[in-house]
């Protein structure tokens, strides 16, 4: 019998909101991404093992991870 596992990685784009990008220092457009991780079973996932957020700078393209919070006040526009 053969047995299929391994690791799922996904990414859900959550938005685009205006922010200050602590790289380049414009304010520009962010994209804030949701990025989640699943042991998988025949290709399917079973057990969640995590996730964290990513806020991607339209302006110079650099990704700088960030907290739920952080996000959360990404999309909001507090940022």
């Amino acid at each position: 019998m053969f047995l299929i596992f391994g690791f799922k990685n996904s990414s859900r784009n959550l938005g685009l909101a205006r922010a200050t990008c602590p790289n380049c220092g414009n304010v520009a457009a962010q994209r804030v991404d949701r990025r989640s991780r699943a042991f998988s079973v025949f290709f399917i996932p079973l057990i969640p093992l995590g996730s964290s957020y990513a806020a991607t700078c339209t302006a110079c393209g650099v990704s700088t991870k960030i907290n739920r919070d952080q996000a959360d006040g990404i999309l909001a526009g507090d940022y």
